[in-house]
């Protein structure tokens, strides 16, 4: 079965300083925090480019590299906390209504191996609940691949270093407020060229998160802004959610380089100036820790650790208790007790059958009351199965799902998550593919079916697989 984390961190002492690590690609930046009697410190910190991408490079030379820069900086502590970048996530978000801790997080299990394509066992997933109205929640999901996070360990354990929360970058910065807060719309920019990182935060918890292209890098090496992308791509997330969300935020808050950060809310403060929004570049803070500069992500991480902060998402399982990991190592040749539970074991199964075959009586007189009703309700429900597909409405989508299938291989190189079918015509698909060539492939066989127009690749994430969204009008009128 899939991991699946509750929301925020394990509950641990809080230890005397931490050590926190947030990376891009190659480059790495540190913060070493320690606890005072008034409050915080920053002790050292430090930046580096290391040889190889931490994410797809060895482990155990990324670690050696890692722990020469540490080394190098005067850092000696063990315990460190990282902030992975969300463009490393895969997100999808669900609706439940509101149950009891134990219910929804079965439910979430369930929804979570909807969500996420691949086996079960492949993914650590950590959640965000939204309140939304009386009666339903609206959660956020977000998966880290087990290979990664096992890459993850393998090399903080190459650099001596005791692995204590694996979270979530702008999380960290933008944590959701309280659920009676206003809704808020946080962008990071990074600290260089690469995605531009979206979070919306209402309802005491994250509605929607996710990362796109947005900074480049020009020929003299200086970071570029693309103003009219990230204004695009405010509207679409925007537009995508769900009420009383999509009209609502107002609210945007950018983190990054002051420069950039500034830019960016100049230009889109002319481009969404109409729609009401609020647009400015937000500072970093930490609270008990002074500092006149701007503070890095890392030593955001550290300071929450510090304090004893749940995470917003938290990718790292549970430690086993000491009591586990003692009854563990001394389970074998303890074969006396074994026996003893045995028999126990034993004489209350067979207690347990007889209760059972009681309820089972006492069941079965119930039901012989009960039957008749529950007949007559499987016929009305075999009626609804029957009629319902032949409604006007139904038909039409069932003309748009026979398009659909039609133009995705057999093979099952391209998957569909999510198919949205709008009043106007409009079809909103998105989903995985194995690589680009067999995503292209498939637009191109969409495109040349009748009754579809305006075939429009609005985003994708990723390489292999890659995650994408894309748009049609569907002008094929009903089914035939």
């Amino acid at each position: 079965m899939m991991n699946f984390l509750k929301l925020g961190s394990r509950p641990r002492k809080a230890p005397p300083s931490v050590l926190g690590l947030s990376w891009e690609g190659r480059r790495i930046e540190g913060s070493l925090l320690r606890r005072t009697q008034n409050g915080i410190e920053k002790t050292l910190g430090f930046q580096a480019e290391l040889s190889l991408d931490i994410d797809s490079g060895d482990p155990e030379t990324v670690g050696k590299e890692l722990r020469a820069q540490l080394d190098q900086a005067g850092i000696r502590e063990r315990t460190c906390a990282v902030a992975l970048s969300v463009s490393s996530l895969l997100v999808t978000q669900t609706e439940i209504p509101v149950l009891a801790d134990a219910d929804a997080h079965s439910l979430l299990q369930l929804e979570a191996e909807k969500g996420f394509h691949g086996d079960a066992s492949t993914h650590q997933v950590a959640h965000s609940r939204c309140v939304r109205g009386e009666g339903s929640q609206w959660v956020t999901l977000a998966a880290l691949t087990q290979s990664r996070l096992a890459s993850l360990e393998r090399w903080t354990r190459s650099a001596r270093l005791k692995l204590v929360s694996v979270s979530a970058t702008l999380c960290e910065l933008q944590p959701p407020e309280n659920p009676a807060s206003e809704g808020v719309l946080a962008l990071h920019l990074g600290s260089g060229p690469g995605p531009v990182t979206l979070q919306l935060s209402a309802g005491g918890g994250l509605v929607a998160l996710r990362s796109f292209e947005g900074v480049t890098e020009d020929a003299s090496g200086q970071p570029v802004l693309h103003a009219d992308s990230v204004a695009r791509e405010i509207r679409i997330t925007l537009g995508q959610l769900p009420d009383p969300w999509n009209g609502s935020i107002r609210d945007v808050r950018i983190f990054g380089p002051q420069d950039l950060a500034q830019t960016l809310a100049a230009e889109l403060s002319t481009r969404l100036s109409v729609a009401g929004f609020r647009i400015r570049p937000q500072t970093t803070e930490v609270p008990g820790l002074a500092s006149s500069q701007e503070l890095p992500i890392s030593a955001v991480v550290a300071a929450r650790v510090l304090a004893s902060r749940p995470a917003t998402l938290e990718f790292l399982p549970p430690k086993p208790s000491v009591l586990q990991q003692f009854l563990a190592r001394h389970a074998q040749g303890q074969r006396r007790t074994v026996w003893t539970v045995a028999g126990g074991v034993a004489v209350l199964v067979a207690l347990a059958f007889l209760i059972q075959q009681i309820q089972l009586s006492l069941l079965e007189s119930r039901w012989a009351g009960l039957s008749s009703k529950v007949r007559e309700l499987e016929r009305i429900q075999q009626d609804l199965r029957q009629f319902r597909p032949w409604t006007p409405q139904s038909a039409r989508g069932l003309a748009i799902l026979e398009v659909l299938t039609s133009a995705f291989p057999e093979n099952g190189s391209v998957t569909a998550k999510v198919i949205e079918i709008r009043e106007s015509g409009e079809v909103v698909c998105s989903g995985t593919a194995t690589d680009s060539p067999a995503f292209l492939a498939m637009t191109a066989r969409l495109s040349a079916l009748p009754g579809v127009l305006k075939v429009h690749h609005d985003q994708s994430r990723g390489a292999s697989p890659m995650q994408f969204n894309l748009t049609f009008v569907w002008n094929g009128g009903m089914a035939r």
